[in-house]
């Protein structure tokens, strides 16, 4: 049985390696031939903007503590906010085509620099699990999948916390957020989450994870329900800051 799945996994390498001949990887924004198995480029990794990691992630003032600065932690109800990219051109094609597109590997590989990063955080080591925004099951229908569960799986498989996925639930369909003012985002999801096995949320500490911050309406209102449930801690991370 060894030596039969030891012949498979070298034909499917041998196979891989055909594929490649044939249809070579290229550089999901310029289109160059890589030469190394990546989604980018040199140059275009290059034009992924990091975010300070010494700044509140909200208001970009300098802050020291847990991503979030004095004035921002009294009007969001969060613990702590890490997010890694700066929503520039490459970036937003890259988040738009990961949601729109199915590209499920654009997630996975910007998610290990989110991992990365809260490898360095000061919260991470007290957090027990980790939480995916949700979609209604309309949307995850029309979309095929949830790209905030396609991070989290890879946030979770990377920093050795447990995944629950089906914790939070969007039990009201809401009308997608792209165009909403800050208030008409908050307004568009109060009352839109719900949270499946409360027993379960009492003094545990959760990192709440999605694609983008925008206004933080939407983490807000997670972060609200999960804490009126007896949530000690909750923290949130996203790949970019819009």
């Amino acid at each position: 049985m060894r030596y039969r799945s030891l012949y498979i996994h070298s034909i499917k390498n041998k196979f891989s390696k055909f594929l490649d001949l044939i249809y070579p990887p290229l550089c999901f924004n310029c289109k160059q031939k890589l030469t190394e198995k990546s989604i980018l480029c040199e140059k275009c990794k290059n034009k992924l903007n990091f975010l300070d990691e010494n700044i509140c992630f909200i208001c970009k003032k300098k802050s020291t503590y847990n991503g979030i600065c004095e004035d921002c932690k009294r009007k969001f109800p969060f613990d702590g906010f890490v997010s890694i990219f700066k929503f520039n051109p490459v970036m937003q094609s890259m988040i738009h085509n990961f949601k729109y597109k199915e590209y499920q590997k654009i997630g996975k590989y910007l998610s290990s620099f989110l991992a990365k990063r809260l490898e360095q955080s000061k919260f991470i080591y007290t957090i027990d699990f980790v939480v995916p925004v949700p979609l209604h099951k309309v949307k995850r229908r029309e979309r095929g999948f949830n790209q905030a569960l396609i991070i989290s799986r890879n946030l979770s498989k990377i920093l050795q916390i447990d995944l629950l996925k089906d914790f939070v639930k969007r039990k009201k369909f809401t009308a997608t957020q792209t165009n909403l003012s800050r208030a008409e985002r908050k307004q568009n999801v109060a009352g839109a989450f719900c949270v499946k096995n409360k027993e379960n949320v009492h003094g545990q500490n959760f990192l709440l994870v999605d694609d983008v911050f925008t206004t933080g309406s939407t983490i807000s209102s997670i972060t609200q329900e999960l804490k009126n449930n007896g949530a000690d801690k909750v923290f949130c991370a996203t790949l970019a800051r819009a």
